[in-house]
């Protein structure tokens, strides 16, 4: 079987979508996956930059695993594209120096972790002593809370767990299913009036404070799975879906993540009394593929 091309999603906030499927377009490249990363990696951390690096090695590893054409652009291409965006319309106020910084410094970021997978070499991963120097090379100033000792500090943590435990060969689904899931969690929990940081979401948009975009990504996932308009972003909130519906099943009563996500589901459900849901996510078995989507088979390799 023949790798197959997966699609992604925007590359930025004022650009047309130029990942629509279409029989004449070419399939997305590194490059373009890169640069969608490069701004859509801050919306699925939810502001945490630990679930950031998870959700950027979950998704470049299903991009490595479905098969994508061409090599890596050189990283000063990356940082041309990070140096143009800016926050989307209705995001809590940033400061133009921090929200440049914060770009520059996670299109060096993904592009690291691009070169490590593709490269097999987690050493090319930032330690704490990069970071720091990232930051300072980028535009952090004292005061800038993304760059923070305590930000910081777990951002090195998250990293230094794929430079120690988890081979670049490791799939996909077990970073989605042992790291971003886990860590998805915590950060829903914060915005449901636990946060110590943000006890809700900072919305000056006057939409739901106690959002779960959780949710709302996973039936994004499951009605663009449906309608053959599969994108990488898809896969891995399907992949979320699969892992939840697992841990649903755990027969132990001790599981920690069971139990946060059981947490999850009960403090949503008090702050939407009038919309109370007994999941928040969708049931894996329920995403039934389009019979002209061209991803991989179910139980069949990328290299298959």
């Amino acid at each position: 079987m023949t790798p197959t091309t997966i699609s992604s999603g925007r590359s930025g906030p004022d650009t047309p979508n130029p990942f629509r499927r279409s029989g004449l377009r070419p399939p997305a490249t590194w490059s373009r996956h890169l640069r969608h990363l490069s701004y859509s990696s801050f919306r699925h951390a939810q502001g945490s930059q630990a679930a950031q690096v998870h959700f950027v090695q979950s998704y470049l590893r299903l991009v490595l695993e479905y098969g994508t054409p061409g090599t890596l652009p050189p990283l000063e291409r990356i940082l041309d594209h990070a140096r143009r965006l800016a926050v989307p319309a209705g995001h809590l106020a940033v400061d133009n120096a921090l929200s440049r910084a914060q770009f520059l410094f996670w299109a060096h970021n993904i592009w690291d972790v691009a070169r490590s997978l593709v490269e097999h070499d987690s050493a090319l991963l930032p330690d704490r002593e990069l970071l720091e120097a990232r930051a300072a090379d980028v535009g952090a100033q004292p005061g800038m809370s993304s760059f923070s000792e305590p930000e910081l500090a777990e951002l090195a943590g998250a990293f230094e767990v794929y430079r120690t435990r988890y081979a670049t060969t490791s799939a996909a689904a077990q970073v989605i299913d042992e790291l971003f899931v886990p860590q998805l969690l915590e950060v829903e929990l914060g915005f449901q009036g636990i946060g110590a940081r943000y006890p809700r979401r900072p919305r000056i948009d006057g939409g739901d404070a106690h959002e779960s975009r959780l949710l709302g990504h996973c039936r994004t996932a499951h009605t663009r799975y449906t309608q053959a308009k599969t994108s990488v972003t898809d896969l891995v909130y399907r992949q979320v879906c699969r892992s939840l519906d697992q841990l649903r099943g755990c027969p132990s009563p001790t599981n920690a993540v069971v139990a946060r996500y059981d947490l999850l589901i009960r403090l949503y459900n008090q702050r939407h009394p009038g919309s109370s849901v007994p999941l928040l996510h969708i049931p894996a078995d329920t995403f039934t593929r389009h019979p002209t989507d061209p991803a991989r088979p179910e139980g069949q390799s990328p290299s298959a």
